[in-house]
């Protein structure tokens, strides 16, 4: 385990990884994300905010115009259609705006590891989440690395269509991890001695 690595969370997480090991698969690297830094997540603000600012105002008036009894259609029933309308938008910026904080809460219930057979992010909760993919269907990496550091490691799996039909890029990250530079090399090595010779 790293250093960086807090007790008694980081036993707790390492228990769990190790409850996903097969037989004979040994870990060459894991590591605790550290969710204070995914920075990137608060993004969607930008458009998060907007959204239910306009969301807001329209209901509110539309609700206040009701309200009011102002009008030849005052006291009709269908004239609630129209702040009705806006909460489902409502709801939607709501949703969009706490995005980054369940981002970070899963990742701060997540370890990553390197194992001599494959790459996990094992993720607790009320429900226990894996992902795991084999060494062998590893492709491309990229690499994001702060000067500390830490960084995100991404890992190019495959891809799949959509439902528009567009092609998308399946990847497993490593995200925001210390010393991501070290963990690139382990994966490097990793990989050599899985390719059959």
């Amino acid at each position: 385990m790293n250093s960086e690595m807090v007790l008694p969370h980081a036993m707790e997480m390492e228990r769990e990884l190790r409850r996903e090991l097969a037989a004979g698969e040994q870990i060459i690297w894991s590591g605790l994300p550290d969710p204070r830094r995914m920075r990137l997540a608060f993004v969607i603000w930008l458009f998060a905010i907007p959204w239910t600012l306009f969301s807001l105002a329209w209901t509110g008036i539309a609700l206040s115009a009701v309200l009011s009894g102002k009008g030849e259609n005052a006291g009709l029933w269908w004239t609630w259609i129209f702040p009705l309308w806006g909460t489902p938008f409502i709801a939607v910026g709501l949703y969009m705006l706490s995005m980054p904080f369940r981002i970070r809460a899963a990742l701060g219930r997540s370890i990553y590891a390197l194992t001599s057979q494959r790459v996990l992010q094992v993720e607790t909760g009320k429900t226990r989440k894996v992902t795991a993919v084999a060494l062998s269907q590893l492709g491309v990496v990229s690499r994001t690395e702060g000067k500390d550091g830490w960084g995100t490691l991404s890992i190019v799996t495959g891809s799949h269509v959509d439902s528009d039909g567009d092609r998308v890029t399946d990847k497993f990250e490593f995200h925001q991890v210390p010393d991501v530079a070290r963990l690139e090399r382990l994966l490097t090595d990793a990989q050599a001695h899985a390719s059959p010779r």
